[in-house]
């Protein structure tokens, strides 16, 4: 297991309204329960924020979720960073399971790795649906803790995904730059062209298989009706600095192939490859 001071616990957080409020509470709450010892940063981005009782550790003004997490990783020295949506919620020994890679050679080359999703409805399709609720005020706290402690242990611990929330290993991070800022203020595509980055570095990211976290899902804002010009400009956007669109095939199993600079591509970092452990850049 990775140790407490090794890591930083970022959380990004815009509090535009009584829901998200509610879901920051219930996330910090639960990381206090299960991993008290850990540093938590909340960075607030956007002048929308209601009164909370949690402080602001970093508050970048402007609306964006990409500049804040960048900005609090910033103010950090620890080997790992840890990156949350504030609607996410940890059960006990969320974090053991998460990094049980680090005690076993098999899994040597783990430098990004996500929890598996449980979400109140049908999403990805590496999340499990289970209805505990959600920021409404109807989630069933008690009835989701319940059921991760029941939850059998699977053999198979780690399987190619990527997900927030996320661990990454600071080089890593430093490496491809974090999250690339002209996808604020919205952010949508920004966790897949950080995905994108990273297998470009050389890096396969995985998705622990027993470590469960839960997920509110679509309170943040992205998905609303009035913003999807934010989508259509950042969808325009990938594509333009990578010369293709971001596929669906494969992208929550972290499973796709990068296109080469002879197919297209146009996104030609000098850190290409730099860790060579075990991506192909191909198409499909």
């Amino acid at each position: 297991m990775i140790q407490f001071d090794a890591v930083t616990i970022i959380i990004p957080h815009l509090g535009a309204d009584k829901q998200q409020e509610y879901s920051l509470d219930q996330c910090w709450t639960s990381l206090r329960e299960t991993v008290p010892d850990i540093k938590i940063i909340v960075a607030t981005n956007g002048r929308q924020c209601l009164e909370h009782r949690h402080t602001s550790d970093v508050d970048i003004g402007d609306q964006g979720q990409c500049k804040a997490v960048n900005a609090a990783v910033q103010t950090t020295n620890t080997e790992w960073i840890f990156v949350t949506n504030d609607d996410m919620i940890y059960a006990p020994f969320w974090w053991q399971r998460l990094t049980s890679f680090y005690t076993t050679s098999l899994y040597k080359n783990i430098l990004c790795v996500s929890p598996k999703l449980v979400e109140p409805r049908k999403g990805a399709p590496t999340f499990i649906v289970e209805p505990f609720g959600g920021a409404g005020g109807d989630f069933q706290k008690q009835k989701y803790l319940d059921y991760t402690d029941k939850k059998e242990k699977t053999d198979v611990l780690y399987v190619s995904g990527f997900n927030l929330p996320f661990l990454i290993r600071r080089d890593l991070w430093n490496t491809i730059g974090g999250y690339d800022v002209n996808y604020d203020p919205w952010g949508s595509n920004s966790d897949s062209d950080l995905e994108y980055k990273i297998k470009l570095a050389g890096i396969q990211p995985y998705q622990s298989q027993n470590s469960l976290v839960y997920h509110f899902s679509q309170t943040s804002g992205t998905s609303y009706p009035d913003n999807q010009g934010y989508w259509n400009k950042n969808w325009d956007y990938f594509i333009e600095k990578w010369g293709f669109p971001r596929t669906d095939n494969g992208i929550w199993e972290a499973s796709f192939l990068i296109p080469t600079k002879e197919e297209g591509r146009r996104f030609l970092p000098k850190w290409e490859g730099k860790y060579k452990y075990n991506v192909r850049f191909e198409t499909n």
